[in-house]
């Protein structure tokens, strides 16, 4: 019986890219979202079901980050699937802005989009920026090595679209 349970625990940790250590990736995720320094967790729900290919005339799916904490209004990301990214306090505000990776309603290309809980409203911090993945998927730790801070610069890794191999480079981000 412990052999299967264990058995079940790794295949939920490898299908689903989170394990109980890490809760700054993943689609429930944890952080100091409103400032007040209290761990408050961010989950990716499915708040709509499409109905048929959405290529072909049907309806996505619909996707929303909802809060623990109810003060904190959800995130309404559209379609299609989302990982969550704790980025941490990027501006030194005293507040982890959160980024949603999501995937494409068709294709390969994902994008990224970076918020930050100002005024009591989430708002755009870092545009959205595209991230071709040629359809393999990227891991937990290259995701969160996709946006940091440098002194008092913040960046993103962009694919350095003049290479075929898609190499990385570092872009700076104009804060909003």
């Amino acid at each position: 019986m412990i052999r299967i349970i264990i058995i079940f625990l790794t295949f939920n940790v490898w299908a689903f890219g989170q394990t109980s250590q890490n809760k700054k990736i993943g689609n429930r995720i944890e952080g100091n979202f409103s400032g007040n320094g209290q761990k408050i967790t961010a989950t990716a729900i499915k708040i709509k079901d499409g109905k048929g290919n959405p290529v072909e005339d049907g309806t996505p799916d619909e996707y929303q980050i909802q809060f623990s904490d109810e003060k904190l209004r959800p995130i309404n990301t559209g379609c299609c699937e989302i990982k969550l990214i704790n980025e941490g306090d990027l501006n030194k505000d005293g507040i982890d802005e959160i980024s949603i990776y999501q995937a494409p309603m068709n294709g390969c290309t994902y994008s990224m989009t970076t918020y930050s809980y100002i005024n009591g409203n989430w708002k755009k911090m870092i545009d959205t920026f595209m991230i071709p993945t040629g359809c393999d998927g990227i891991n937990s730790d290259d995701l969160q090595k996709m946006i940091f801070r440098e002194k008092n610069n913040i960046y993103y890794l962009g694919k350095d679209m003049n290479d075929e191999n898609g190499k990385l480079i570092k872009k700076k981000v104009r804060l909003k």
